[in-house]
């Protein structure tokens, strides 16, 4: 299996345990009033649409939590960008994927650090965004439990066993009805 194809089924399961989380979030009243949940959410989706934004050279588009009218809107813009980045990985030649990639908000950790920050790759980028997204989705689960929730097993070898099933946002169609 080539790398590439590794980032997709890692951009596959990274949807498919954003989609499940929210499920549970959504079903959840305390969740759903949770300020710490929506915006370590809000941020996964944030990150995500930044990355996909830089590996295309596009301009970016960020809103902020304010913009968003509720919960149902955060996770559709989620859902948005997976369905970006699967296209971009889908698409993109290999040999792109090991281009250096230099993200306008390293100047930030590079103040704050007082050094340079070493180049990635886009291919390397890929991988921070599905890491990125890994821990704080541990966040919410843990703070899912904390309010009396069972959180999702969201695992990738979990998805893997199950078939790598495609996610499955039907509770956003359910929740505008």
């Amino acid at each position: 299996m080539t790398a590439p194809k590794y980032l997709l089924d890692l951009a596959r399961h990274m949807e498919w345990a954003d989609a499940s989380l929210w499920r549970a979030v959504l079903a959840s009243s305390e969740a759903k009033g949770d300020d710490r949940i929506k915006v370590w959410l809000h941020h996964c989706h944030l990150v995500q649409h930044a990355f996909r934004q830089a590996w295309s050279a596009e301009p970016f588009r960020v809103p902020e939590l304010a913009d968003f009218r509720d919960l149902g809107a955060i996770a559709a813009w989620g859902r948005e960008a997976h369905g970006q980045i699967q296209a971009f990985l889908e698409a993109v030649d290999a040999r792109k994927l090991d281009g250096e990639l230099r993200v306008p908000w390293a100047a930030h950790f590079e103040k704050a650090w007082n050094r340079s920050a070493q180049p990635l790759t886009m291919g390397e980028s890929a991988l921070q965004v599905a890491m990125h997204t890994t821990h704080h989705r541990g966040q919410v689960c843990a703070r899912l439990r904390e309010l009396g929730s069972e959180p999702p097993t969201i695992d990738f070898i979990v998805w893997l066993w199950h078939g790598r099933p495609a996610a499955d946002w039907s509770f956003l169609n359910d929740s505008a009805e």
